[in-house]
């Protein structure tokens, strides 16, 4: 192991047993983790039966892996964040930026608040930023079109795995295969290469979804998924077809009522089942998701320009705002949280100029890339986040910026290498960059 090397895991450790131990010993639980956490029960106990598909397999998995000790999977987290270290280390070494430098950039991306604070929740975040490192990671090393069948199967493997945590992310191996199309490959290569990264995402997408068409009779990666996109329709519910007023009404209510009392607005939809305004129904949670799938895709359609208005304007515009998840009155003494909520507040304004770089670089890469039609690494990368911004906003709209958190280490890579590549920099600071 390189002195470098043993550098970056000695700092990681560090720093985050002195965040543990002398800030923050909390385990952070969420509404999300509830679910997590019943599954992982299920899972222990090797009984699905009934189960209402709310979540997917993956990260309860884990969870289920120490019993649900939740003090277990903190330090599983704190694991997985000093091996994401690693990766990304050595990704930027991938990339031709000097040992030096990796290892100051790889610090610098982990010094940020929200990476501690995700791996003390019981929260996907965490576990998703390990897999998609190691994605990033295996895509740096050698190019795709160029992979071993066995790298081929190893990335498909966590490309299925990530899927299997959350199926919004089946969207990434199709991004590989235009990646394999416009990189000009035969046609026996790119079927080869094609099965073999869509074998793992495609088996874990379809056995959870036969899953739940057996628990809940919808074949579905979730049984929720109609509720999170009748979330994108809060701000104009009251325009549905009149068939679904009885959906309709009790919404718009709620919707009042939660801008009266300055409640989150996109869980409006929560709280009205949850306060028992469609009790009278008598529809389990997914049989009401499902009625919610039908209602929204009739109201987006009847009303196009409402729903764009509302991905454009919240959905993704929500995804590019920096997020942290922490119990402000977990702390291990009276000033920690001033303290660390004033390093945040810093912290949060940089990864917004770090975002709002990176969506110019993008714009700049995507007028390159309709010149010479040609796919590069970077623009790949930031494609795929790109694409992962789109995507949610589509799809629903509440907590979408925890979407982001997974993407912000191939933010920082994409905007530094257009800064090595297209910038005139200071002697000083483009020899620091190389």
């Amino acid at each position: 192991m390189s002195k470098n090397l043993k550098l970056l895991i000695a700092i990681e450790v560090l720093f985050r047993l002195i965040l543990f131990f002398v800030f923050y010993s909390t385990v952070t639980i969420y509404p999300d983790s509830e679910g997590y956490l019943n599954l992982a029960k299920r899972l222990s106990n090797f009984d699905l039966t009934d189960y209402d598909g709310l979540r997917s397999p993956g990260y309860p998995m884990l969870i289920s892996f120490v019993n649900s000790n939740l003090y277990a999977v903190i330090f599983i987290q704190f694991g997985l964040g000093i091996v994401t270290s690693i990766f990304q280390y050595k990704t930027f070494i991938h990339l031709n930026f000097s040992k030096r430098n990796g290892l100051i950039i790889t610090l610098f991306i982990s010094s940020f608040l929200n990476v501690f604070f995700f791996e003390t929740c019981v929260l996907v975040e965490t576990f998703v930023l390990f897999l998609m490192s190691a994605f990033v990671y295996l895509l740096s090393k050698t190019p795709f079109q160029y992979q071993k069948l066995k790298l081929d199967f190893l990335m498909s493997f966590i490309l299925g795995y990530l899927v299997l945590i959350k199926s919004f992310y089946i969207f990434i191996p199709f991004l590989l295969l235009v990646w394999l199309v416009f990189n000009q490959l035969n046609l026996k290569c790119l079927i080869r290469k094609g099965f073999v990264i869509l074998i793992f995402p495609t088996i874990a997408f379809l056995s959870w979804s036969y899953v739940n068409k057996i628990n809940i009779g919808q074949f579905s990666s979730s049984g929720i998924s109609g509720l999170y996109l009748a979330q994108n329709c809060v701000y104009f519910a009251e325009d549905a077809p009149k068939e679904f007023d009885w959906i309709s009404k009790p919404y718009v209510a709620y919707r009042e009522k939660s801008i009266q009392e300055n409640r989150d607005v996109a869980m409006t939809i929560w709280y009205a089942y949850e306060d028992g305004a469609y009790d009278k129904y008598n529809l389990s949670l997914p049989e009401f998701s499902a009625e919610l799938g039908k209602f929204a895709k009739a109201t987006i359609k009847e009303n196009p320009i409402a729903y764009l208005k509302q991905v454009i304007t919240k959905s993704w515009f929500d995804f590019w705002k920096p997020t942290i998840n922490w119990n402000y009155e977990g702390f291990n003494f009276k000033y920690a949280s001033k303290l660390l909520f004033g390093v945040w507040y810093l912290q949060s304004i940089l990864i917004v100029l770090i975002k709002v770089g990176f969506i110019f670089v993008f714009g700049f890469q995507l007028i390159q890339f309709l010149k010479n039609r040609k796919l590069v690494f970077e623009f790949l990368l930031s494609s795929i986040v790109f694409s992962a911004s789109v995507l949610q906003a589509l799809a629903t709209y509440g907590t979408n910026n925890r979407f982001s958190f997974p993407f912000e280490f191939i933010m920082i890579i994409t905007v530094l290498i257009f800064l090595k590549a297209n910038v005139k920099l200071p002697n000083k600071l483009n020899t620091w960059l190389q």
